[in-house]
Parts: C-alpha cells; structure tokens; sequence
C-alpha cells in the first residue's frame, strides 16, 4: 500500500507540474467562460495574464485593492480596533483618561528621541512601556495609542465586509438565544397554528429585514445570533463611535476570518504566476519585461 500511495502521489505530482495542464480562465460572459492552456498562448497574451495577476496582488488603488495590499489594510484595522478598545480599557478598569495617557506617552517619547523616533513609533509596542496590559494590546504599536488619545484613528472601511462574506460565515445560536423570546432580543417565537418554535433562521431572516432569497445556514465556526445582527448593522463610521461589541468581534473573529480567505486568494494568484513563468521559461519568454 506505501508503495501504491508513493506512485500514486508521484503521479499526481507530474501532472500537477505538466506545463500543458495549466490553463487559464478569463471572466464569465453571459454564464460562459472562456478558457486557454497558458501553452496555447502568444508572448503578449502570457504578459497580459502575468501583469493581471500582479495587479491583483499588489494593486495599491483604494477601491480595488489587491489580496497582498488588502491583506496589510486589513491587520491596521484589527489595530485601531485594539487601539479604541485600549483606551476604553484604560478609562473603565484604571481610571486612566485619555488626556493623561498622551501626555504620559508624549514625555516618555521626548526623553527618549534618539530610540523612540516617529518612524519607530508605528511599530513600536505599546507593551514595551506600559505594564499591566491584557495581553490583546500588548503589541498595539504607540502611534495608535495616541490617535485614539486624539479621537484621531479614522474610520473603519467596512467595505470589503459585505453581506455576502458575513452570511457564508455562517451562524450557531446560543442556547440562551434559542430559548429567549424574540420580544427580549432572542430567537424562539411559537407558531400560533402548529404550537411549535419557528425555524430560528426564519426569525433570523424577518428581524434583520434580510431578503428571503438570502441562504442562511447553520455552521459550528459560525457567528452568534447576537454577533450576526451586530455585523449586519455595522455601518462606515469612526472607530470611536463603533460599540465595545462591534470592537472586539472585528478584532478577535470577523477580520482574521476576511485575511485568512484573502491569504487564500493571494496563494491561488502567486501559483498562477508560477505556472505562467514555467510556461514562459519554456519558451525563451520573459514576461517580466516591460516592452513599450
């Protein structure tokens, strides 16, 4: 059997790194898409699916930023969020207001000019100067700290977290949300003919005035109905205007969930580039060049 799995693996290795199976797939038009063996493709056709791919990775515009680019944007807003969080911390639990915290950090940097510079600032850890920390802010760079002193952090681009993404993260309720009546924010409603609970995810569906047509599905990583509804709410809007709640589920859960399938999608764009290169490197081609 180790030697059947050995050549069986060995086998789907070369088919895996065989220039003809790789195949390029362009955009569906009218439910149809169009597909070519990246063999089968000219010098200038190969450059144009490696440039694509390049900018579908590291595309610095706003609006359509790529999966390398969006991934970065990303990891600075679980950031503002902990930085927001932070000071929240620091003012219910230590009494610390936030004019005594920038003007702690401000004279903790002056002496200290030649090390703690505006450069270094940005990614220096809050932890390595202030002691007592829950350990989510410990790594909070100072910079942060300080805008949201300042109530200078921005505003969160929700964006990219579109319906779409939220609903296929699925939904597992709480047992004390399957039990609550709907009237006190839960989920469990009778139904006056049949005397029994109401499907939750229909009561899901008609709270949030979400369209019928959506698919809401149960999943055991899925967010609660508590976390679902306060996503569905999230609106672009100043980090500091954004509720403790809302804070800590895009810090801990909702972002991380968004990165990791963005890391995903950069992999699958990275592996298509390598097998345009092998295809090109085949050929003599180098589709790296720019030609004017």
């Amino acid at each position: 059997m180790t030697v059947l799995g050995d050549k069986l693996a060995e086998k789907l290795a070369e088919k895996a790194n065989d220039i003809n199976n790789f195949v390029w797939k362009g955009p569906k038009v009218n439910g149809v898409q169009e597909e070519i063996r990246l063999v089968d493709a000219d010098f200038y056709q190969l450059q144009k699916f490696y440039n694509h791919c390049n900018e579908m990775l590291y595309n610095k515009d706003s609006k359509y930023p790529g999966r390398v680019v969006l991934k970065d944007i990303v990891q600075d807003q679980i950031q503002r969020c902990r930085a927001e969080l932070l000071i929240r911390w620091l003012r219910s639990e230590k009494q610390y207001t936030t004019t005594n915290c920038l003007e702690d950090l401000r004279a903790i940097i002056s002496n200290n000019k030649e090390e703690l510079t505006q450069d270094v600032i940005k990614t220096y850890a809050i932890g390595n100067i202030m002691n007592g920390l829950p350990i989510e802010f410990e790594r909070v760079p100072i910079s942060l700290v300080m805008d949201a002193c300042l109530d200078s952090l921005g505003v969160l681009d929700n964006s990219h977290l579109t319906l779409n993404f939220i609903v296929k993260m699925g939904l597992w309720f709480t047992p004390q949300e399957m039990q609550k009546p709907v009237a006190d924010g839960g989920l469990y409603k009778k139904d006056p003919e049949t005397g029994k609970a109401v499907n939750r995810l229909e009561v899901v569906t008609k709270e949030l005035r979400l369209n019928p047509s959506i698919s809401l599905r149960i999943d055991n990583t899925g967010l609660s109905y508590a976390e679902f509804r306060s996503m569905c709410r999230l609106k672009r809007d100043k980090y500091a205007n954004l509720t403790s709640d809302q804070l800590r589920l895009l810090s801990n859960k909702v972002l991380y969930r968004f990165q990791d399938q963005r890391v995903m999608q950069a992999k699958q764009w990275q592996d298509k580039i390598a097998e345009i290169l092998k295809v090109a490197e085949s050929k003599g081609w180098d589709v790296t060049r720019n030609i004017d």
